[in-house]
């Protein structure tokens, strides 16, 4: 047991440092426009940002797809499935 814990510490240890250079490959370098991360009211009420950036998230589900703005998206989507444009950008506005 003893001998695990040292194991264990640096396992974590290496696990937490990452390769941040791996994570600069996948995501390329943004534009500004799409340097923060939109809203999924954003994405409702700006169908080009959506169809594009739902467009990228679908195509590079393992790189881009846990990013905050394909979630944001991923959302949005549900919602305009679920309500359509109209009732989902109401229902969020409340």
């Amino acid at each position: 047991m003893r001998r695990l814990l040292p194991l264990f510490g640096s396992l974590l240890l290496l696990a937490a440092c990452g390769d941040k250079a791996g994570d600069k490959s996948s995501t390329q370098s943004p534009t500004p426009e799409l340097a923060r991360t939109r809203t999924v009211l954003e994405f409702l009420e700006d169908p080009k940002a959506f169809d594009e950036t739902w467009a990228k998230c679908r195509n590079d589900p393992g790189g881009l797809g846990k990013s905050s703005d394909c979630v944001n998206a991923g959302y949005a989507n549900e919602r305009l499935m679920m309500l359509g444009r109209e009732r989902a950008i109401k229902s969020l506005k409340r």
